[in-house]
């Protein structure tokens, strides 16, 4: 996860500003003055021993230097002084949380921050969005240090204190997700995703990357599934088209029927990315006798480096010679398959030229025989004819045609996903 948090050192309040400008003679002439609203800030009367305060000058000038060691000697000087006063305890703390938080220390981070906050419970020294902004450097240290649990928790008190940071938001869940409470990450992600939805904005990829993951681990298919549709509609990527794809895959009820309109979406998307994920689709698409179509696979497979290479390359080279032969006899004898095509009963062998010569570019002809078809009717899984129209359209560029066929596709064992999917394939990012 990108670290988008922002630590910061939090300085001492006026007491300790006017020693650093004037010296340790000012301390008895400021000691009364009130500290900056953005500070770290005391109301008025808070008061320094002159002793206390050149200890605790020296170390926020040593911390500012990022000289942390030194700057921790100097605190143990001053908290080795007698008879502290409550207002120097605080500072003492303050500084050694700054120190701290700037070292990663997480373990004294959290008891530091623990500390201030008991002490500024009844001096009041600290604005709320100091306060708040403490409480999101010590959620960041503990997230650096792998402490989830304990990020979790201090992510939490810093939203329930006032904090509206995106990137706290993104801590704690990220947190709840690596600490393994799937349940909990899995609702401040719904949380976050229906908020973005009813603003009219697109969920962050971040919690929708984490919604999928911690609905995966819940085993919750349908869930993670719905999470991975999400993502590919606002953020179309390779990988999670490829995800998503997959899930088409490993679905119990996925007809064979359909397999080879899975590979078609795949290659859609570019979600085909190995050397047997070619190999597959190419083989499909040449039984199903559509010649055109993998003979445009394995040349996208060849461009991609993942066929006609390594020691299947002559083989594969065969492959294509015989791709291209069956391509220019479809080609010749198209006129006469098209007339047989119309003269049967029922519109099956339209319906299969029609994508033919679709695969082949010759788009108009090839949508006129798939309508024709459809429109004569077929005796078995008619749906899968309308699914391959809708295909049709898309790949000759017609959109919203497409999108209007895909719309009337119904059907169970992966028919509703396809269409759905496609769909979705053809938004544009």
């Amino acid at each position: 996860m990108k670290d988008e948090t922002v630590m910061r050192t939090f300085p001492l309040n006026a007491v300790l500003a006017a020693l650093l400008l004037s010296g340790a003679s000012a301390m008895a002439q400021t000691a009364a003055a009130p500290a900056p609203a953005a500070a770290a800030s005391a109301p008025s009367g808070p008061t320094v021993r002159p002793e206390m305060g050149k200890h605790l000058v020296e170390a926020q000038t040593l911390l500012n230097e990022k000289k942390y060691a030194q700057s921790k000697e100097k605190l143990q000087l001053a908290s080795a002084l007698a008879d502290k006063l409550p207002y120097e305890n605080y500072l003492i703390t303050l500084l050694s949380l700054n120190v701290a938080v700037n070292e990663d220390d997480a373990a004294n981070s959290s008891k530091l921050m623990e500390e201030m906050l008991s002490l500024n419970a009844v001096g009041k020294w600290a604005s709320q969005a100091d306060i708040i902004a403490m409480l999101q450097n010590v959620g960041v240290v503990q997230y650096r240090a792998k402490n989830y649990t304990q990020a979790a928790m201090w992510t939490e008190r810093n939203l329930k204190e006032g904090g509206t940071s995106s990137s706290v938001k993104n801590v704690r869940i990220q947190s709840y997700l690596f600490a393994n409470d799937f349940q909990r990450a899995t609702a401040l992600a719904e949380e976050e995703i229906a908020l973005s939805q009813k603003e009219g904005r697109a969920p962050a990829e971040s919690y929708l990357q984490i919604l999928a993951q911690a609905r995966g681990q819940l085993k919750d298919a349908a869930g993670g599934t719905r999470a991975m549709e999400l993502l590919v509609t606002h953020y179309p990527k390779a990988d999670y088209w490829q995800s998503l794809v997959n899930r088409l895959w490993t679905r119990p009820d996925l007809t064979p029927a359909l397999h080879l309109d899975v590979f078609r979406l795949g290659f859609q998307v570019g979600a085909l990315q190995e050397t047997s994920d070619y190999a597959e689709y190419i083989d499909f698409a040449q039984r199903g006798g559509f010649s055109a179509e993998a003979l445009k696979a394995y040349d996208q497979g060849a461009e991609a480096g993942l066929l006609g290479t390594g020691d299947k390359a002559e083989t594969h080279k065969k492959l294509r010679a015989k791709l291209a032969a069956e391509v220019e006899q479809d080609k010749k004898t198209s006129a006469a398959d098209i007339a047989n095509a119309l003269k049967k009963p029922n519109g099956i062998a339209m319906v299969n030229l029609g994508y033919s010569l679709v695969g082949q570019g010759q788009f108009e002809k090839g949508i006129e025989l798939l309508e024709k078809g459809i429109a004569k009717g077929l005796p078995k899984r008619p749906e899968d004819a309308r699914l391959h129209l809708g295909i049709a359209y898309a790949l000759a560029g017609q959109t919203d045609k497409a999108k209007q066929v895909f719309a009337t596709v119904s059907g169970k064992e992966g028919l509703d996903e396809l269409a759905r999917y496609w769909t979705l394939a053809l938004r544009k990012p």
